[in-house]
């Protein structure tokens, strides 16, 4: 019994510390799953390029956006800046979720690619 107990206790404490892109860990703050939260954040790609994702909330998990990627670190910062100015007049966005270059995370690394045996 203490072990479920023990285990039901570290359990939201593990999860809280879990975050992933578009999840802040303020609950009241936007996300990027809920409809009409406008997105825009960056991922740092390596060899100093960046990719910039942006787009609307639909309600899904992994709701689509648009990514331009192999960009440098000045195109980065100049789209960014656009698309955060169209996010401050575009009535769809009910709420913003945004991120800049100097908040960027590593992309994920590629699946490995499991090749058949002959």
């Amino acid at each position: 019994m203490r072990r479920v107990l023990f285990a039901l206790t570290l359990a939201p404490l593990a999860l809280g510390a879990c975050t992933l892109e578009g999840m802040p860990a303020d609950p009241k703050q936007p996300r990027i799953e809920q409809i009409g939260t406008c997105f825009l954040y960056v991922t740092e790609e390596g060899n100093g390029k960046y990719s910039v994702t942006s787009g609307v909330g639909d309600g899904s998990r992994n709701p689509l956006g648009t990514v331009k990627r192999g960009l440098s670190a000045e195109s980065t910062d100049a789209l960014w800046a656009k698309e955060r100015a169209i996010m401050d007049i575009n009535p769809e966005c009910l709420a913003i979720y945004a991120t800049d270059r100097t908040q960027a995370r590593p992309a994920p690394a590629p699946a490995p690619v499991e090749t058949a045996k002959k």
